[in-house]
């Protein structure tokens, strides 16, 4: 749109930089290989409780919880659980901490932080990498703990309920 408003002939050659610089600042490389920065819908995990029932201060976990959009759909669907984030871009974690302060939000990568104390663990990612989130939790939790995926399924697994987010999206919980 600059370009076509000629606005663009104004500008310095280095500040068409600036836009790239603060978004590998927000979202670092090596954060691509899983998911871009996809928030949770609002309203898309509010029948969750109804369909994974868990026990008052039973942990949850949002992994790659972004700027907290997740942490607060959990945080309603669980209003007696111990929710918690991992997110591996600084500035997006830092964010969560700042939207959700009743939340524990670690700044780090979700796949080397064990699952093992989770309840329920809540991923909104991409298809490809799911199959590694599959392995991890049939690795890390326990029986009758949950694997809780946001619109994409887990093809290696057989859901135990599917929900659906108001506008359709599939929440899939095995």
């Amino acid at each position: 749109s600059l370009a076509a408003s000629g606005a663009a002939a104004a500008l310095p050659a280095w500040a068409w930089l600036l836009p790239l610089a603060l978004l590998a600042l927000a979202y670092p490389l090596r954060a691509w290989q899983d998911a871009p920065w996809f928030p949770t819908p609002a309203g898309a995990l509010d029948a969750l409780a109804e369909l994974a029932p868990l026990p008052p201060g039973a942990a949850v976990l949002d992994a790659g919880c972004g700027a907290g959009h997740g942490l607060a759909a959990l945080r309603r669907a669980y209003p007696a659980a111990r929710v918690e984030g991992t997110e591996w871009s600084r500035p997006l974690a830092w964010a969560a901490r700042l939207r959700c302060p009743w939340a524990s939000v670690q700044r780090g990568d979700l796949w080397q932080q064990p699952w093992s104390r989770y309840s329920l663990v809540y991923l909104f990612q991409r298809p490809e990498s799911l199959p590694r989130a599959v392995a991890k939790a049939s690795a890390e939790l326990a029986p009758g703990d949950w694997l809780a995926a946001l619109e994409f399924p887990a093809v290696e697994l057989v859901p135990q309920s599917v929900g659906r987010t108001p506008d359709g999206r599939p929440v899939w919980l095995y």
